[in-house]
């Protein structure tokens, strides 16, 4: 039988992303479950959710390498 193992070589961003943005659609359920949003706000609130968890590592990225811009040495 094959084990579910963790992939490194997947990269820690994107299972984070993915984990996050199943977190958010659940809570997003919940609340339409519970009436709080109606079925259109929770299409627009996932959406632009999903924009934001993908948009946050390539900031990050970013701001890693104007870091190392400045940090590197000759």
């Amino acid at each position: 039988m094959m084990k579910a193992v963790f992939d490194k070589s997947a990269g820690t961003t994107k299972n984070l992303v993915t984990t996050i943005s199943g977190i958010v659609t659940l809570i997003i359920t919940l609340l339409v479950t519970f009436g709080v949003f109606t079925p259109a706000q929770a299409t627009d609130v996932t959406v632009q959710t999903n924009v934001l968890l993908t948009a946050v590592p390539q900031v990050v990225s970013a701001v890693a390498a104007l870091i190392l811009i400045f940090k590197a040495k000759d």
